[in-house]
């Protein structure tokens, strides 16, 4: 039986901070950090919302989906970030007055 590498640790044994991006093609990278980049408009809030849709995507990325469906879920994922962003926004500026 075939054992799976540990992708949390370096050949020295510490944790490897890159572990969740080796290995992904250069689509699933670019899926996975478009989300972050609503911390430049939206600060904490938008921060919050961008790195859930990041690590999100870096999890469907290692899932055993075929590459549409994979790319599928990703963009929705980007797409649900970028809406859910605007709904918190739009909510707050409603609250707000």
């Amino acid at each position: 039986m075939q054992q799976i590498p540990d992708l949390g640790k370096n050949s020295l044994g510490k944790p490897d901070p890159w572990a969740r991006v080796r290995g992904l093609t250069w689509w699933q990278l670019v899926l996975s950090i478009v989300p972050i980049l609503l911390l430049s408009v939206g600060g904490a809030i938008g921060g919050a919302i961008g790195t859930a849709g990041l690590f999100a995507n870096l999890s469907l990325a290692r899932k055993p989906f075929g590459t549409p469906v994979k790319l599928m879920a990703m963009l929705g994922v980007v797409l649900a970030s970028y809406l859910g962003y605007l709904v918190v926004g739009l909510a707050y500026n409603l609250l707000k007055g």
